[in-house]
C-alpha cells in the first residue's frame, strides 16, 4: 500500500471529482451505491488510505465526535454508545468514548480531554454528581448535545426520552389491571430523570383519586442493590402494595430478588414494572414488563442534532423528547 496516493490520484483514476472521492471516504450517505462501488474499486486498486489527521488540518475538522457517559458497565449506557457509534459512522465520523464513572470531577476531566483531542462535537450524559462540570462545559468551544439526562441550569440542546410519560404509562398499566395499591421505587431524588418518572406516577395516582401513594427513593445508585433495599422497605410496611413501578430495570432485578427472599411470587402476590428494557429483562423469571426506551432513535437523533450544530445550522427545538413504549411480559397480572 502506497502512502503517496492522494485523493486527486483516486479521482483521476476513477474519472470523478475529488469531492466525490472525499464523500465516499467520509461515508457521506448521499452518494449513490453505484458511484460508491465505483470509487471504492479505485481506492482498492491504488491502495489509498485516508489520513484523518491530515484531513483535519485541511478542513479544520477531525471527523471525530466525543461521547461522555456516566457508567459503561451499565448495559443501558453501553447500548446507547453502540447505537451512537453506528449513527456517527453513517456520516463518516468516529466516536471517542469517555467514562465519567458517575463522578463530577472525572466528568470535568473527560470534558477537558475530549476537547484537547480535537473532537468536532461532544455528546454527554451528565453524571449523577454533576456540579461545576456543567459550567465548564459552557466554556467549551465545540457544539454540545446532552443525551438522556436533562441537566439543570444548562442551556445546551438535549435529546431524551419523555420520562414523565414513561411514569404515566407504567402506572396506568398497573391501574388497568385493577391494582389500587401501587408503589414506586424511585431513582435518586435530586436527579431530573428520577423526578420526571416519579411525577408521572404521582400524576396518575392523584388523577385517579387513589388513597394509596408510596414512593421509596434509592440512594445515589440505580442498581439491583438499591432495588433490593427499597423493596424490603416496602415489604416492611403494614399495608404492602399489590404492584410496584421501579424507576429502571436494574432496580427491578433487585426488587425481584427481595420478593423471592420473602417467599412472594411475581405476579401472583405483587406485580412489577421496570423501565429501560435492557436485554436481560426479557430473560428474567418471570420476564419483566417494562417501559422500552427507543435507544437507537435516541442516539441517532442526538448525533444528527450534533452534526447540524457542527455545520452551523439552527435547531428547531432545544429539547427533543421521544415517546417510550410499554412492553407487557409476565411480571404483571390482574390483581388476585
Amino acid at each position: 500500500m502506497s502512502r503517496n496516493v492522494t485523493l486527486k490520484d483516486v479521482a483521476a483514476y476513477a474519472g470523478v471529482s475529488v469531492t466525490t472521492v472525499s464523500n465516499v471516504v467520509r461515508n457521506w450517505p448521499y452518494v449513490s451505491p453505484a458511484m460508491r462501488d465505483h470509487v471504492q474499486r479505485a481506492i482498492d486498486a491504488l491502495g489509498y488510505s485516508p489520513h484523518l489527521v491530515a484531513q483535519g488540518l485541511r478542513t479544520g475538522q477531525t471527523q471525530a465526535l466525543a461521547f461522555i457517559v456516566p457508567d459503561l458497565s451499565n448495559p443501558y449506557f453501553a447500548e446507547i454508545v453502540s447505537a451512537a457509534e453506528d449513527a456517527a459512522q453513517t456520516y463518516g465520523y468516529i466516536l471517542l468514548v469517555f467514562n465519567s464513572h458517575e463522578d463530577a470531577d472525572r466528568e470535568a476531566a473527560c470534558i477537558q480531554r475530549a476537547t484537547s483531542r480535537s473532537a468536532d462535537g461532544l455528546l454527554i450524559t451528565h453524571s449523577l454528581q454533576t456540579r461545576w462540570s456543567e459550567a465548564l462545559s459552557n466554556n467549551v468551544d465545540i457544539p454540545i448535545v446532552a443525551v438522556d439526562r436533562i441537566p439543570e441550569h444548562d442551556q445546551h440542546p438535549v435529546c431524551a426520552v419523555d420520562n414523565f410519560r414513561a411514569g404515566q404509562l407504567a402506572t396506568s398499566h398497573l391501574l388497568e389491571l385493577g391494582h389500587r395499591r401501587i408503589a414506586h421505587i424511585a431513582g435518586p431524588k435530586r436527579i431530573r430523570t428520577a423526578q420526571d418518572r416519579s411525577n408521572g406516577y404521582l400524576q396518575i395516582v392523584d388523577e385517579q383519586g387513589m388513597e394509596y401513594r408510596r414512593i421509596v427513593y434509592s440512594d445515589d445508585t440505580w442498581g439491583p442493590g438499591a432495588g433490593y433495599h427499597c423493596m424490603m422497605e416496602l415489604l416492611n410496611d403494614g399495608n404492602r402494595p399489590t404492584a410496584v413501578f421501579t424507576s429502571n430495570d436494574r432496580m427491578a432485578i433487585g426488587a425481584l430478588h427481595a420478593l423471592y427472599d420473602r417467599g412472594l411470587r411475581v405476579p401472583d402476590d405483587i406485580s412489577i414494572v421496570g423501565l429501560d428494557d435492557i436485554e436481560v429483562s426479557a430473560h428474567l423469571t418471570p420476564p419483566l414488563t417494562t417501559m422500552r426506551q427507543p435507544l437507537d432513535r435516541l442516539a441517532g437523533a442526538a448525533v444528527e442534532m450534533l452534526l447540524r450544530l457542527i455545520r452551523g445550522e439552527t435547531l428547531g427545538q432545544r429539547i427533543v423528547l421521544l415517546e417510550p413504549e410499554l412492553v407487557v411480559r409476565q411480571s404483571t397480572a390482574p390483581i388476585p
